[in-house]
């Protein structure tokens, strides 16, 4: 094995290595010697790094577990996992030998004909697995594998592939805490992007996502300006586009089809993958409606939009009201003859690459039996205006979604930012940005901005800020103005305490703003990240972003309903004492939002200094009596989640929760932010859930 990978040759837990099928995010996939059959499997091994993160590591063997359930003649199959000697994970999966949808789409190999074809077959797989109450959450074409039949030349067959983002219905809470959204966003339904409840309706949506790419060549809402999140939005709001719109000679009927299957209410949507394929056959073979060309071989290209496809006139609300869902897919069998009377639902785009290139990501999602159609509160929260987050980046092999810097730009106008230390005027988006006040940084990568300088670090930025630079900005525990003037920044942001002295240095480097004059407002993380979404010329993006973690802790408030109602305090324990973290704070906001009580006694009064309140007389412990006492603790002896050291008062205490690895400590910290609720969701929530 070389640094690149494994090489031709190469034995990897028996498997001999034959050749490189595709590349991904989270590794590489091989053409690999079956180590006791006389055949070629998919082999899928994840990087490195990856493999040994614990919480990875579960996703994947999951993973394969779910995959392995399935055993249907259009779906993928998953014959064993394991770990290489050097711990790196992997899964072995049938080889389809052939290529995808997607590339058939980029070669300009498709016709009607094939389109619902394929469209049929998926949605075979789709029942199959809907039925035993799995979700794909991926549906797109560059995981529709295509390969000439063994039997019939003449016929081609399908398969579904990367059943690695799906996962039994039974399991949804507990793998969808960290709130992402797990499928590529041309495909993505409203419920998905939303952070809402996810279905079998959710593939259906996707199904007809697809449908529209594959008899149009583009995806429903390609060419938006505004990129990525235009494409969100229009999801959420824009009536679905018409494929006759781009091809006319396509059949009026199967406008109705895509408009069906695209419904923003899941409860209006086809109920089973079956149906919305006999509405597209009986649509597409309509003899009542003029084609010019036979559909069996016509073949086309993209032509420019000529009608509304985007989210133009009077948007509707992401859910209408509807009948309330159905708990579980229709159970009945697959016949396409027996089609509906009246063709309905379609839409998608293509991916890059063969049937194992970059295009086909993989993961695990899934969900809970579907909730009653929702009422006004959920439909305010679905709709999501303007950006949304950054380009979701989906990769093969497990599991794992992040978020690429990169939200939409719109044209930036110059401002006037009236701070605490005067006036400054940004005529231009800034390009290089100081963030060296507390929680600037966060604010700023949040919104998909790479900073030149960090400040308030003490050592290393925390590993959920990590994640997110992919340069090298200059970290600094202070003010230090040599260190930033530097790092060259066009736009200082200092949004802590300074003094006018070091304001004056700092403008002298570049234009600095700091806290806003108007203290009408909280300042808390909310706020702030408004605050610097307006400088960097991101405040719909900034938006979006509080809107979605409002609905994520909503949801997560509902999954952990036995901490409702439960009192809570915490403590922070260091070498030089214990201070009580008070409300509000962000350590008692976010907690408040789970739905715990946060202590009544811990509240901030006019002579407390800031978030916290020294707890001079330590024999007082024992008066701590919340349900759940956080004890944050960064003493010498802190290490591994233990208790050694902690006075007796705490240890006592039956719902005493010991958090000391650094990630958790900064994210609990004053102002708290996007970067930090993210990360807290997925560390601290499922600890706190232990305990109730």
């Amino acid at each position: 094995m070389t640094s690149s990978g494994f090489q031709p040759g190469d034995v990897v837990s028996g498997y001999r290595i034959e050749g490189v099928l595709g590349h991904g995010g989270m590794g590489v996939v091989y053409k690999a010697a079956n180590p006791t059959l006389p055949r070629s499997d998919a082999l899928k091994i994840l990087d490195a790094g990856l493999s040994r993160d614990g919480t990875f590591q579960a996703r994947f063997e999951r993973e394969a577990s779910v995959a392995a359930q399935l055993s249907h003649a259009n779906i993928v199959a998953v014959y064993a996992q394991g770990k290489t000697e050097g711990g790196q994970l992997w899964i072995a999966m049938q080889l389809v030998a052939g290529t995808d949808a997607g590339e058939v789409l980029a070669k300009g190999g498709m016709t009607a004909g094939r389109a619902v074809h394929i469209i049929t077959e998926v949605a075979k797989a789709l029942d199959y697995a809907h039925r035993r109450l799995i979700v794909h959450r991926d549906i797109k074409p560059a995981n529709f594998l295509l390969a000439p039949d063994e039997h019939d030349a003449d016929e081609e067959r399908v398969f579904l592939a990367d059943f690695g983002i799906a996962r039994a219905l039974d399991d949804a809470v507990q793998l969808t805490t960290d709130g992402t959204v797990m499928a590529s966003v041309a495909y993505a339904s409203p419920e998905a992007l939303a952070g809402g409840v996810v279905d079998y309706r959710s593939d259906i949506y996707s199904l007809g996502c697809s449908l529209y790419t594959l008899l149009t060549r583009k995806s429903p809402f390609a060419g938006l300006p505004g990129g990525v999140s235009a494409i969100m939005a229009a999801h959420l709001q824009a009536p679905p586009p018409r494929a006759t719109d781009v091809v006319p000679e396509l059949p009026r009927a199967i406008d109705a089809v895509i408009a069906k299957a695209m419904a923003k209410n899941p409860a209006e949507r086809y109920q089973s993958a079956k149906e919305l394929a006999a509405a597209a056959a009986a649509a597409i073979n309509d003899p009542t409606m003029a084609i010019p060309r036979s559909t069996a071989t016509q073949e086309w290209s993209a032509r420019p939009q000529t009608g509304p496809g985007g989210p133009s006139g009077p948007i509707p609300p992401a859910y209408s009201s509807g009948p309330r869902p159905l708990p579980f897919p229709p159970t009945d069998g697959y016949n396409i003859s027996q089609g509906p009377t009246q063709p309905r639902g379609l839409v998608g785009p293509p991916g890059p690459g063969g049937p194992y290139g970059p295009g086909a990501p993989a993961g695990q999602g899934g969900l809970p039996a579907p909730a009653p159609a929702p009422g006004p509160g959920r439909r305010k929260r679905l709709i999501i205006a303007g950006a949304v987050l950054a380009v979701i980046a989906l990769v093969v092999g497990v599991g794992m979604v992040f978020y690429a810097a990169g939200p939409s730009k719109a044209p930036y106008t110059a401002q006037t930012f009236n701070h605490v230390h005067g006036s400054t005027e940004i005529k231009e988006a800034p390009t290089a940005i100081a963030a060296i006040g507390p929680g600037d940084a966060d604010a700023v990568l949040s919104l998909g901005v790479q900073p030149v300088a960090i400040g308030g670090v003490k050592a290393d930025p925390p590993s959920w800020m990590q994640d997110k630079i992919t340069g090298k900005p200059a970290v600094m525990n202070f003010v230090d103005t040599n260190t930033i003037k530097g790092a060259h920044p066009d736009v200082i942001i200092a949004t802590g305490d300074i003094d006018d002295a070091t304001y004056q240095r700092l403008s002298a480097i570049a234009p600095t703003i700091t806290r806003p004059s108007d203290t009408s407002a909280v300042w808390n993380w909310q706020t702030q990240l408004q605050w610097i979404g307006k400088i960097v010329g991101r405040d719909h993006d900034a938006t979006a972003l509080i809107t979605q973690v409002g609905a994520q802790q909503t949801d997560l408030r509902n999954q952990n309903a036995k901490l409702v109602g439960k009192t809570v305090s915490v403590l922070n324990y260091s070498d030089d004492g214990v201070t009580q973290t008070l409300t509000p704070s962000f350590a008692a906001d976010f907690l408040a939002g789970l739905g715990l009580n946060y202590d009544n006694k811990l509240v901030r009064q006019p002579d407390d200094k800031g978030p916290t309140r020294v707890l001079a007389d330590q024999a007082k412990l024992y008066l701590v009596q919340t349900n759940l006492v956080i004890v944050v603790r960064t003493d010498k002896a802190a290490g591994g989640g233990g208790q050694a050291g902690l006075p007796g008062a705490l240890t006592a205490n039956p719902g005493l929760i010991v958090v000391d690895d650094p990630g958790t400590v900064a994210a609990l910290a004053d102002p708290g932010g996007y970067l930090a609720i993210q990360y807290l969701d997925r560390k601290l929530i499922p600890e706190l859930a232990n305990y109730s």
